[in-house]
């Protein structure tokens, strides 16, 4: 009977375990070399078959990619797989040059029972060497593919709990006898394995080799195990899970194995019509692997979504959305489908969840339709009674970050707020306050809203933030709530080192929105005694859009038409004693008087302030500007100009049709007014 460690004939006398077993070994009998080891006519070299890499072109309609692929050596011949189909490596068929180096036939004779009892065998084994002397007496055909993958789990097991038990000690020390022993003995189990008519096998040793701690030479058994399957998969032979399994399993052997992930897409493209519900994030989880394949990969998953995207449960849908938060895809088609899906799903969504899908499609940046009528019909079932304080904080977040203005979430948050305070910490306050005046609308109920916002601040004003408790304090200046009460707490030595504690970027930005609440209170609270703080007198370099300049640019010919003269009109104007911030520059000021001089700044009904608002400055889908734009106006309004609000956009559409341009410039003048 031909046994297992037939293996000890190819390796030095200083290799084996000592005279006693040499000569043990020796005395067995075999039935021939058909079935041996080490001169099988069934074994093949490194030589014989190799693999190399390459890059193919890939055209998926309009879209042409260069994907990785490999290309596999035989005696000279290049054989390039795609999509499983190798016209070359038909020609070698019956050859012996593609035959698995270890009979299928082998393991013919062995049944389920037969190999747990050989299983368990080995999982009695307390310490390699045990299952190294187990190995001497075992037939060889009753290593069957799945005792084989036991087998290196069982030495990984206790490897692993030796190193646990022993830090720094190493089991097989390089110049030893062993180490070459137990290296011989896995390439051996692998070819095993390697010869499985089932490729899980393959997939699960690729699995467990993650946690191989040997410190010698385990580079050749890797790259034969690597090597066979990734063969495997360019031929079309695994599953679409397996695929992802074994390029899982790619990734976590390091540079051994991640050179081999950007190449498992020939074996999903193969199979896209198979990508169902369950399949999908299974192809999502491997894109953070790869990253030239990454877009190939995304629009086979993406154009299979379409057809199931609806039989989805939350966990999977949660998933994806991690992942694309993951990958930054703020621009996936996939977001409208998962937008369709929450909407048709929100009554069956626990709070837990729908805060997670919120919060990810507000990472993205994503709106539409859908997702607000669904956040509204949620909000509007709920009352508010019985709801996450954070669900509503990330409602709130999302509707302010993305100008969502739906009176269904903000009354049925604003009612809450009312009911709920006692419980809510400071980012929740933080969150549901300031989105009412981001979004320039007013609370239901605003003088209880308001005076419970002023109780809760003013009990816990030391735990807000110094940058938090000045957004809070101008969101309530955009809606004309002027928070005076608080002036003293703000505007004193002790507030101002607490700003200074902040990173100097937030430093930055608090120091001009406070310089902003001090004007605005200036301009519009009638009992406040300001400015409190001195003005800037340095000159500074102020960032602007670069859509609003190519506006003025467009509009410039038809405003000198309009005015009668180009000395009227100044671009970029930035008003004396008002705080050094882009809100209060005026993208184009227009004095009907002559020439602007800001030196002699009079009040005059003749001088307009054009304002150009891009669609940042309009909540969704409404005709209203957002609180600090609003604030805007109002404050230029304040300083002596009429008001001319121009609609990017709709310059945008009549830049062709110079007379509805000038048309619409016309118009626009007229409603102009003056406070």
């Amino acid at each position: 009977m031909a046994s297992f460690h037939n293996i000890r004939s190819f390796l030095p006398l200083s290799s084996r375990y000592g005279h006693q077993l040499r000569r043990r070994t020796l005395s067995l009998p075999t039935l021939g070399h058909a079935r041996g080891i080490t001169k099988s006519t069934k074994h093949f070299t490194d030589d014989e078959k190799t693999i190399s890499n390459t890059t193919i072109i890939m055209q998926d309609g309009i879209n042409i990619e260069e994907l990785p692929s490999i290309v596999q050596i035989i005696h000279g011949e290049f054989i390039i797989f795609s999509n499983g189909k190798s016209q070359a490596g038909k020609r070698f068929e019956g050859l012996g040059m593609e035959i698995p180096q270890v009979s299928k036939k082998l393991f013919s004779n062995i049944n389920f029972e037969e190999e747990q009892e050989i299983i368990l065998g080995f999982m009695r084994c307390r310490r390699v060497t045990d299952i190294f002397n187990l190995l001497e007496v075992c037939p060889e055909e009753e290593v069957t593919p799945k005792v084989a993958l036991a087998i290196i789990k069982q030495m990984f097991e206790l490897e692993n709990n030796v190193e646990f038990r022993n830090r720094g000690l190493n089991q097989y020390p390089e110049e030893a006898s062993f180490t070459f022993t137990r290296g011989a003995v896995m390439k051996r189990l692998i070819e095993i394995i390697c010869c499985a008519s089932e490729p899980k096998y393959i997939v699960n040793a690729l699995q467990v080799m993650g946690r191989d701690t040997f410190q010698g030479d385990k580079l050749k058994y890797l790259e034969f195990l690597c090597t066979h399957c990734i063969v495997l998969i360019t031929e079309g032979k695994l599953a679409i899970t397996q695929v992802c399994d074994a390029a899982k399993a790619f990734y976590n052997l390091g540079p051994i194995g991640s050179r081999y992930v950007e190449q498992v897409w020939v074996g999903i493209t193969d199979k896209t019509n198979c990508i169902h519900e369950k399949e999908i994030y299974e192809v999502m989880s491997i894109l953070p692997l790869v990253k030239q394949s990454r877009k190939h990969l995304y629009n086979a998953v993406e154009k299979s979504m379409i057809n199931c995207w609806f039989k989805f449960k939350c966990e999977d849908i949660i998933k994806i959305l991690h992942i694309l938060v993951q990958l930054r895809m703020t621009n996936s088609r996939m977001l409208p489908m998962i937008s369709k899906w929450t909407d048709l799903n929100i009554h069956a969504l626990t709070d837990g969840n729908l805060r997670w899908i919120v919060y990810s499609i507000m990472s993205l940046g994503y709106t539409d339709n859908s997702a607000q009528k669904a956040l509204a019909r949620f909000m509007k079932a709920r009352k508010g009674k019985d709801m996450s304080p954070d669900l509503v904080s990330v409602i709130m977040d999302y509707c302010a970050k993305m100008r969502i203005r739906s009176p269904e979430i903000l009354d049925s948050a604003g009612d809450f707020f009312i009911r709920k305070a006692s419980i809510l910490t400071v980012p929740h306050i933080n969150s549901i306050c300031r989105a009412y005046g981001l979004l320039n609308y007013e609370p239901p109920n605003a003088s209880a809203f308001f005076l419970t916002f002023e109780s809760y601040v003013d009990e816990k004003f030391v735990q807000f933030p110094p940058n938090v408790m000045v957004d809070l304090l101008l969101s309530c200046v955009y809606l004309k709530r002027y928070p005076l009460n608080f002036v003293k707490k703000v505007f004193n030595p002790y507030f101002f080192d607490r700003i200074h504690t902040l990173e100097a970027s937030d430093l930055r930005l608090t120091r001009t929105k406070l310089k902003v609440l001090d004007q605005a209170l200036t301009l519009e609270a009638p009992n406040y005694s300001g400015p409190m703080l001195p003005k800037d007198p340095s000159a500074k370099s102020y960032w602007r859009d670069a859509r609003v300049m190519r506006c003025v640019n467009m509009i410039q010919p038809a405003l000198i038409e309009i005015v009668g003269s180009e000395e009227r009109i100044v671009p970029s104007a930035l008003l004396p004693n008002f705080p050094g911030t882009e809100l209060y520059i005026i993208d184009c000021v227009i004095d009907m008087e002559g020439k602007l001089n800001f030196r002699s700044f009079k009040w005059s009904k003749n001088k307009y302030a054009l304002i150009v608002n891009l669609p940042d400055h309009y909540v969704v889908n409404e005709d209203i500007l957002v609180g600090p734009q609003a604030m805007r106006c109002r404050h230029l309004a304040l300083a002596g100009f009429k008001v001319v609000n121009i609609n990017f956009e709709k310059v945008c559409q009549y830049r062709m049709y110079p007379d509805s341009l000038k048309s619409y410039l016309e118009k626009a003048m007229k409603k102009a007014t003056i406070l």
